[in-house]
């Protein structure tokens, strides 16, 4: 371990255990009294299929409500690297809505479905199996919970990196009608329009859609455009009703459109050790493929249905999604035809999930379910290299089937005992042909796939004081094997074996100085087999493998103080220590004494919000500043495209009438022009060095205003 994680495991006990000292509970009444009025919100989470609060509940999450993600400017799912310890999040290479998300130093970068992402996403109960379509924007939410490090028990498929939950606001027969418009530097103009009332006597009704635009952000030299542009409409309705005394059914419906520009990238050279722009500066570029398509359409529809009996809660929940994802992009940032890339993907998905949830009051609570889970996905691709390519037809058909149960028993009224299991089932399908460029039939491939693991999870949570319970868990988790589909002769086309994780995790969370400090902290231990591990061979084959196993660990510190009834102040730091292990010998120079990818030593963040009181008024400020270590983008650990170290601030202040319905304020992000790079390609063999940046400073104006 590194002698920086040795001096934040040691800053973390200390912190801890000043804060558990009794010392301040002992203070005068009168004092305990003036205290009671400065105080943070309480906090609940359904991380473990019931609510809770976030205090009581030993799991590492950090969690993100409503009026923070405004005001922390968190609009879509990226914004939460700033917000999390240990993730990166950024917007997939080449495409403008795929999520690559990294928890804990693991994840995937690559987005095609043969590949599944380490980091799962639920939309409410949904689980979001692509990286394509999963760039979210959060309009309408409840809450953000981030679970960081394997959920193999409740979560189970592919969260050997952990779960991004989005609970969406429900529909609760209050009459309600916002807006929400921003606009913005480089043309940004968006809108949210959320709604609420009830229908007759019983049927909730919500309604929310959204509008965001933006003007390209990197100049195009041969047409003299502007790319990288953002346009996305999205909308969502919810209905809510009882359907007997004890049973309640809800329906959820979304549909999303987005026609940006796909992300042209801009090329970079080493000179003197340093990455800098061919061209004039990092947000220019060159292609012959000005005409580049970026299509993306998805729908869904969630129905869940609840039962309460005497000590039970018995959930059904049943949905359907499909997305259709258009893309033909230039890679090579040139003017001449070195690498595009083509694929026009249809996915489709189905499933079933059932879960039982004890109600009652007794010591013993549970949770158990059954979860079923069937995937489709179609795509022709074509490798553009140096000329018009061959098309291949890669599709697959995936099922997957689960049953779980996990519960915990009260040893006494400050001990408890957790143990849960999954048994998981997959099996997948791939076929691949492959046809040259007169739509001639070279080759066909077919392969078959099962996997099967049980995963099983251990916990114990004790109070240490009425304020600080501590906890140990260790667990693991299983992500299924697959097949490369990037591969371009029957050869490529192989497999590869499904990743397994077992994790330790010994944390303390605690509530102190009369509920005005929130001190969470956790070091975590996690030992990989079968990394599964995408990377790019010098002549641009895509070759997914799990050639070694990873032993990565680390700390994570999360603080939140109410310093006076005005004043919130956040912070967290989390470290990655991680290292290869168990790989063969002969691939001793590929793994030996080498960094992982999307894997920063350290990161942190520190955040204030300050509400100043007016005569009718009061003015909102609040600052975050973020810095994160230097990271890999590739399994190569190129220097080219690496991203260096860097700090970003952004900083919103808004005023907030007390007796009106509207609100206005300003705002700025990367307010140091940070030059950050969100991926790039270090293609040796086609003369391709390119990076993805990531916006520059950008600054707006937000007005909210509430007809009723």
């Amino acid at each position: 371990m590194s002698e920086r994680l040795y001096r934040c495991a040691l800053a973390v006990a200390v912190a801890a255990a000043l804060g558990s000292m009794p010392v301040h509970a002992q203070q005068a009444t009168a004092e305990d009294a003036s205290s009671q009025a400065v105080q943070l919100d309480s906090v609940s989470v359904t991380a473990q299929r019931r609510e809770e609060q976030v205090q009581d509940t030993p799991v590492v999450i950090t969690v993100l409500n409503a009026e923070e993600l405004k005001r922390k400017q968190v609009s879509r799912v990226d914004d939460l690297k700033f917000h999390v310890p240990n993730i990166t999040i950024d917007q997939n290479t080449s495409t403008s809505s795929g999520a690559k998300i990294f928890l804990r130093g693991v994840g995937q970068d690559e987005s095609i479905f043969t590949a599944d992402p380490a980091v799962a996403i639920y939309i409410d109960d949904v689980y979001i199996p692509r990286q394509n379509g999963s760039m979210f924007d959060l309009y309408d939410v409840e809450r953000i919970e981030v679970l960081r490090g394997p959920q193999g028990t409740l979560y189970g498929r592919n969260a050997t990196g952990g779960a991004i939950r989005y609970i969406t606001r429900k529909p609760k027969g209050d009459e309600r009608l916002e807006v929400d418009a921003t606009v913005g530097n480089y043309g940004r103009a968006d809108m949210r329009v959320m709604y609420n009332t009830r229908l007759g006597e019983t049927v909730d009704f919500s309604a929310a859609a959204l509008t965001r635009n933006r003007d390209g952000f990197i100049r195009e030299q041969v047409s003299g455009k502007d790319v990288n542009d953002s346009k996305v409409n999205a909308a969502r309705i919810g209905f809510s009703m009882p359907v007997a005394e004890n049973s309640y059914a809800s329906l959820n419906i979304d549909r999303l459109r987005e026609r940006s520009t796909p992300s042209y990238a801009v090329p970079v050279a080493m000179v003197d050790g340093k990455t800098v722009p061919r061209l004039e500066n990092l947000y220019t570029t060159r292609s012959d493929l000005v005409g580049g398509i970026n299509d993306l359409d998805q729908f869904g529809a969630a129905f869940t249905f609840e039962t309460y009996f005497d000590n039970v809660l018995w959930r059904h929940i049943a949905h359907y999604r499909s997305m259709d994802n258009q893309i033909y992009v230039d890679v090579d940032g040139t003017d001449r035809l070195l690498y595009h890339l083509m694929q026009d993907q249809e996915q489709s998905q189905r499933g079933y999930e059932t879960q039982l949830v004890s109600t009652g009051d007794g010591p013993l609570t549970w949770v158990a379910g059954v979860f079923a889970f069937r995937e489709k996905n179609d795509q022709p691709t074509r490798n553009d290299i140096f000329g018009i390519g061959g098309v291949y037809d890669i599709a697959q058909d995936t099922t997957a089937l689960a049953a779980y149960a996990q519960a915990t028993y009260a040893v006494n009224d400050r001990f408890n005992l957790t143990a849960g299991g999954r048994f998981s089932h997959e099996k997948k399908d791939l076929s691949v042909l492959g046809r040259d460029r007169a739509g001639n039939e070279t080759f066909q491939v077919n392969r078959h796939g099962r996997w099967s693991k049980p995963d099983w999870k251990v916990m114990a949570d004790y109070d240490l004081t009425d304020n600080v319970m501590g906890f140990l868990t260790v667990s693991t988790g299983f992500k299924s094997g697959g097949f490369n589909g990037r591969g371009t002769t029957p050869a490529t086309i192989t497999p590869f074996d499904e990743e397994t994780v077992r994790s330790y995790e010994a944390g303390i969370k605690s509530t102190l100085w009369d509920n005005r400090v929130r001190l969470n902290a956790t070091y975590y231990r996690n030992d990989y087999g079968g990394l599964q591990l995408s990377a790019i061979d010098p002549n641009g084959v895509y070759v997914t493998t799990n050639a070694t196993g990873a032993l990565i660990q680390g700390i994570e510190l999360e603080a939140q103080a109410q310093l006076t009834k005005n004043w919130n102040l956040s912070a967290s730091i989390g470290t990655i220590d991680a290292e290869y292990r168990d790989y063969a010998e002969i691939n001793k120079d590929k793994f030996e004494g080498r960094d992982l990818k999307q894997a920063p030593e350290m990161q942190w963040q520190i955040g204030t919000t300050y509400v100043q009181p007016l005569a009718a008024a009061q003015l909102v400020f609040n600052a975050q500043v973020a810095r994160t270590d230097m990271f890999y983008q590739n399994q190569d650990l190129s220097e080219l495209i690496k991203t260096p170290a860097n700090t970003q601030a952004s900083a919103r202040i808004g005023y907030e009438p007390t007796d009106a319905n509207w609100s206005v304020a300003v705002w700025g992000r990367n307010l140091t022009n940070t030059r950050v790079s969100a991926g790039g390609f270090d293609i040796p063999g086609l003369g391709v060095g390119v990076i993805y940046p990531t916006l520059p400073r950008t600054y707006g104006i937000d007005f909210n205003y509430k007809f009723w």
